[in-house]
């Protein structure tokens, strides 16, 4: 099982323009929606077996927004996009990560 540090968990995300993550340790992140969709960890945007990203980003409307999220235990979020899309599910680490990967 995937330990999440106290740290890594986010004190408060909220869906506005942006993502907007505060972290336990006062940290801040900010990812855009595009972004976050582009980034995607599930099945149907990555090929399980290679790792390879299958998702075409062309496909994804520049105005895409979250419709609602919700949290995955005490260690993701899940996010309903505008787009249809439900199955992505953010692990904290990935996002306290995901400026980095930028």
């Amino acid at each position: 099982m995937l330990k999440v540090k106290k740290k890594a968990k986010p004190e408060k995300i909220l869906l506005g323009e942006e993502v907007y993550i505060l972290w336990q340790d006062g940290k801040e992140s900010r990812i855009s929606f595009f972004d976050l969709r582009d980034s995607c960890p599930c099945a149907s945007c990555i090929d399980e077996l290679s790792g390879e990203k299958t998702l075409d980003s062309n496909s994804i409307p520049e105005d895409i927004k979250p419709l609602k999220s919700e949290y995955v235990g005490n260690y993701a979020l899940r996010v309903y996009w505008s787009d249809g899309h439900d199955t992505g599910i953010f692990h904290y680490k990935m996002l306290r990560d995901f400026e980095k990967q930028q």
